[in-house]
């Protein structure tokens, strides 16, 4: 922006970081924490939003000034607009909510943020999360928050304690802070880094999934070509699709640091109705030739002007304030702008080639149930880990299946066995939340995403069999949701339809299969008597009568008596 010096000014006001520029128009500042969604665990997921809902609220709808939060995943933010005693009276109200929250509308809020979720539907970007890292971290996004249905005011109270604290704060402004400006946090902790760990997958590979449109995810060591090269591939696909062929209309997505070693990266388009497998191939085309032939030296300093051009606007400042509270919120050193603007100049042809090339080895590419895997593309295959070794429980209808479903329930886990080429396991020690519904039924989560729901409907014994498992399992896991009932885990068979001739209401077959049983009966007893005197008789009769009571057996499942 003109009059900006491309400098950050740093204090410290009660403890807390806070970092300024000045800016044209209003005060903007942001009181940042560093604590978001990838802290939580499954069973209280939500948290940290129902901590930042009940910081807001005696402010009520109407203000002089503009102000919100938001939970992220890894910082929670109170932003506002306005003069410098506005900024002052939010920050006041903000910092002494923190320390005090009006847990009387604990209630209240839960409600309003269950309101909120059931209008929210699952992005294309919580679904790549989750296919890479399961149920912990980024993965939480696919799931409900489902501590909004359960925590209670101890539960809050210390998680407002641990991570809204002066030592795990910072505060950015627009211009310097007043001189009555207070922040009153109690002291405490700065919140550890949460790696990101995905899950074990053999990649890259492709899903199919209840989309509309087609995308890539990726995950490679964090750097700037890796971040220039990114920027360049979306580029060409915006081009190849909108203007060149007319067949989407925008590309999201980006280069997204996910912890200090690591960035995700992902590209997300729609697609007009019969062109899903078009943008599909194309998405892949982009990220592929971008990690073989790399990108050209002009777009490479297109992207080095863009960013220069960029530090002139009125919103530069804003945005690289916000930059630098997050690197010091997550340990990393300040950086200055034409630290980066001389990385980005250092960038080649082949170190962002190579960059993108690593970050395809780990593509997921996600596309419509209708649309076919690109060439040379896998198939998504979920972890399938060791079934356990376990007491065995019977489908209820087993005799509709040659080879019946069985629950097998272990010291270490259960294993869900649907057929042969179809099972779920989850081991007790890396379950992430165990819900427990209205109907008696549970649902383990693993840690890669498996779900292994346990209807007691569905199998013999079935009451016994859920507190077995209910006692495996430290209570801190259980989400009771009463209001909800346990979901089908085995489709079962329908009868097969019987047409033809009919006896006494008994279709043919039945009679023929019910003939032959008896014949073969009355041959067992023949040979068991008489086998030593025929043809077979150098066969002991003992031997020939389980051998036809075997041929006997097989006959009687085969006709269904």
């Amino acid at each position: 922006m003109p009059g900006w010096n491309r400098e950050v000014n740093q204090t410290t006001i009660d403890g807390v970081p806070v970092i300024w520029a000045e800016a044209p128009g209003p005060i903007r500042a942001t009181l940042m924490f560093r604590v978001g969604r990838v802290d939580e665990r499954l069973p209280w997921s939500g948290i940290t939003h129902l901590v930042e809902h009940l910081a807001l609220f005696q402010l009520g709808p109407r203000q002089t000034y503009e102000f919100n939060g938001a939970v992220t995943s890894n910082r929670t933010m109170f932003y506002a607009t306005g003069q410098p005693a506005d900024i002052v009276a939010f920050m006041a109200h903000v910092t002494a909510a923190l320390s005090g929250l009006p847990f009387d509308r604990l209630d209240s809020e839960k409600s309003v943020l269950l309101a909120e979720a059931s209008s929210r539907p699952v992005s294309p970007a919580d679904l790549m999360f989750n296919l890479r890292f399961g149920a912990r971290g980024n993965g939480l996004y696919r799931y409900k928050e489902f501590g909004l249905y359960h925590l209670t005011q101890p539960w809050v109270a210390a998680w407002a304690a641990r991570g809204f604290s002066r030592d795990n704060a910072v505060l950015w402004m627009s211009a310097p802070p007043p001189a009555d400006l207070h922040l009153a946090l109690a002291a405490g902790q700065r919140m550890p880094e949460v790696p990101a760990i995905p899950i074990e997958l053999r990649l890259p590979a492709y899903v199919k999934a209840p989309v509309g449109g087609a995308g890539v995810s990726m995950l490679a060591p964090r750097s700037t070509p890796l971040a220039m090269a990114s920027s360049i591939a979306s580029d060409r696909l915006l081009k190849r699709l909108r203007y060149d062929k007319g067949i989407a209309y925008s590309v999201g997505g980006g280069y997204f640091p996910i912890d200090s070693m690591q960035a995700h990266v992902s590209l997300w388009t729609d697609a007009q109705p019969g062109h899903a497998a078009t943008v599909l191939n194309d998405t892949v085309q982009s990220v592929y030739a971008m990690g073989t032939a790399g990108p050209s030296a002009e777009e490479l300093a297109e992207q080095a002007g863009n960013f220069e051009r960029s530090l002139e606007r009125d919103e530069a400042v804003l945005a690289w304030l916000d930059r630098t509270a997050v690197r010091i919120l997550t340990g990393e050193p300040a950086q200055h702008p034409d630290e980066l603007r001389a990385e980005m100049q250092a960038v080649t042809p082949a170190t962002a080639r190579d960059a993108m090339a690593q970050a395809v080895r780990s593509a997921i590419y996600v596309g419509p149930g209708d649309v076919p895997p690109p060439p040379a593309i896998p198939a998504y295959v979920a972890p399938n880990p060791p079934p356990v070794q376990g007491e065995p429980h019977p489908h209820v209808q087993s005799r509709l299946w040659r080879h019946p479903p069985v629950l097998s329930v272990g010291g270490d886990g259960v294993t869900l066995t649907i057929n042969a080429d179809d099972r779920i396991t989850v081991y007790f020690e890396s379950c992430e939340a165990m819900l427990q519904y209205g109907d008696g039924g549970i649902l383990l989560v693993g840690a890669d995403g498996a779900e292994l729901p346990v209807n007691p409907e569905e199998w013999l014994g079935g009451p016994v069999v859920v507190q077995q498992i209910v006692q495996r399992l430290p209570a801190t896991l259980a989400l009771p949701l009463p209001g909800e009932t346990t979901v089908t885990a085995i489709k079962v068979p329908p009868p097969k339809a019987r047409g033809g001739l009919a006896m006494a209401g008994i279709p043919i077959d039945r009679w023929i299969g019910l003939f032959v049983f008896v014949a073969v009966a009355v041959a067992l007893l023949g040979f068991a008597i008489y086998g030593s005197r025929t043809s077979l008789g150098s066969t002991p009769p003992l031997v020939s009568l389980v051998v036809w009571a075997a041929l006997g057996y097989r006959l009687f499942r085969r006709f269904r008596f």
